[in-house]
């Protein structure tokens, strides 16, 4: 049976200097009279997401953000479902397959699989460039996840008929890579350096 991980990113917030980490209720850093605890104020797997789709009305998108992946089942998948409905206008069938793919809103990398990251490769069945999960440095994931909501992306992928109600204009955020494409130590083709971070200097 194969065993797939889930790997939940920490957003590491800050707030006036409190650390936020996922799924925290409190870490005891302190002595055992006086444990340090931290607050959750921000939770960020797949960018775009919360971001997106929870609205800033009836304090949605600050629920997910205190929130558990546990609860996105039952919280996140409503706020998916709404928005897809309106404003975006798709059909049930896009709704609920777009739901099915981000909740829980995690990252999710099969080890199993020894292929190339690719993000949202395991819910999509390999079709996003290999079944291991993850996401690649140059795994451009807001336009992916904007694609998916206001574009064609899912049902080129197949996972659902085109419902032909895409909002082309919003398919992208327009921002690429801002650094010439380099080469990794293995010769591969990447973007900024060799070593690690992998990224140029921010522009």
């Amino acid at each position: 049976m194969k065993r797939i991980t889930m790997l939940t990113l920490c957003s590491l917030a800050g707030l006036l200097g409190v650390a936020a980490f996922v799924g925290c209720g409190g870490s005891d850093n302190g002595s055992a009279s006086t444990p340090q605890v931290y607050t959750q104020m921000d939770r960020l797997a797949r960018p775009a997401v919360n971001e997106v789709l929870a609205t800033v009305a009836g304090n949605r998108h600050q629920i997910n953000d205190t929130d558990n992946p546990t609860d996105d089942a039952t919280n996140l998948k409503q706020d998916i479902v709404g928005f897809m409905n309106f404003p975006a206008g798709r059909d049930a069938a896009t709704q609920n397959a777009l739901a099915s793919v981000l909740v829980p809103d995690v990252m999710v990398a099969d080890l199993t699989q020894s292929g190339p990251a690719a993000y949202l490769g395991v819910e999509s069945g390999g079709a996003t460039g290999g079944k291991f999960g993850g996401r690649k440095l140059t795994d451009d994931v807001v336009d992916i996840d904007l694609g998916a909501i206001f574009g064609n992306t899912l049902s080129a992928l197949g996972v659902v008929p085109d419902d032909h109600h895409e909002l082309p204009q919003y398919t992208s955020d327009n921002v690429d890579a801002t650094t010439a494409p380099k080469h990794y130590q293995d010769g591969s083709a990447g973007f900024g350096a060799a070593a690690f971070p992998y990224l140029g200097p921010p522009q």
